[in-house]
């Protein structure tokens, strides 16, 4: 085999790898914002907010989490 056939080969093997790269990179842009698409038309329903008790839980808790992690450093 002579260089120029080696390079050939090479270059055609690297573009093949850039197609399929890019290919695949396209197929997984346009699944990721069709699927945000599906699932923020079923966002837009209304959501009730949390209850007030489930929020000062949610906040105590989080307080004890942060002095426990400053407590262990």
């Amino acid at each position: 085999m002579q260089m120029s056939e080696l390079l050939e080969q090479g270059i055609e093997l690297m573009l093949a790898g850039m197609l399929t790269v890019f290919f695949f990179l396209c197929v997984l842009i346009i699944s990721i914002n069709f699927f945000a698409f599906i699932l923020n038309k079923k966002k837009d329903k209304e959501i009730s907010a949390p209850e007030q008790n489930s929020m000062e839980d949610m906040n105590t808790n989080h307080i004890r989490i942060i002095k426990e992690i400053g407590n262990r450093i």
